[in-house]
């Protein structure tokens, strides 16, 4: 009875050379890596973590440098001269609409008691110069709300580099940063810059009040 032959024998039998002798057939393999193979690629290997480590920490010194020390924090101190700016503004606003409003009345006064027309038109001129400083001074409260945004930034701002600088020593954050409203605005929207979309104009003004 004639034995099949399997695969597995048919690749180890014995191949006839040319010359008459034979050959046992081996399948074929890739060489194994030597041991200095490995040795180079651990070395490789260890360079490319030190780089990362080397990284890791120039990022985190610079991002404390950024937010600063316990002693000064940077932009809890810009956001403080800001602050401060604001507060400038309004004192200096508050002044010229007290002095404007002074000179409003005796402008106006002035006005009544004189009997010359030339006169009392250089005093209505006063008064409507006196109109144009008040509604000048609406600067305070645009340039107000502008900076309460970049303060609410500034916050933010903050408050996303500790969550990284404490990624970076491994403790985990137990909430995602959120961005920080400004007290008093958290449901103003502020001014828009001249560039952006979506300004109101007169013809809009006018609609609301129809």
């Amino acid at each position: 009875m004639q034995r099949k032959v399997f695969k597995i024998e048919a690749m180890l039998a014995p191949r006839r050379q040319p010359g008459g002798s034979l050959a046992m057939r081996a399948p074929s393999s890739q060489p194994a890596p030597s041991t200095s193979d490995n040795a180079e690629a651990l070395i490789g290997l260890q360079a490319e973590l030190a780089y990362v480590h080397e990284s890791i920490a120039r990022n985190k010194r610079e991002l404390t440098a950024l937010i600063g020390d316990d002693k000064e924090r940077r932009l809890v101190r810009a956001g403080a001269e800001l602050g401060a700016a604001i507060a400038a503004m309004r004192g200096a606003t508050d002044t010229i609409l007290g002095t404007a409003e002074a000179a409003d009345d005796s402008a106006r006064t002035l006005a009544a008691s004189l009997t010359d027309e030339f006169k009392r038109g250089l005093a209505q001129d006063i008064q409507e110069q006196i109109v144009k400083i008040y509604e000048a001074c609406n600067f305070q409260d645009i340039a107000g709300q502008h900076i309460g945004k970049v303060i609410g930034m500034l916050a933010s701002v903050e408050s996303q580099l500790e969550t990284i600088l404490a990624r970076c020593d491994g403790v985990h954050a137990v909430t995602e940063p959120q961005e920080v409203p400004v007290k008093g605005n958290s449901l103003l929207n502020g001014p828009k810059l001249s560039g952006d979309a979506g300004h109101a104009t007169q013809s809009d003004i006018d609609r609301l009040f129809a």
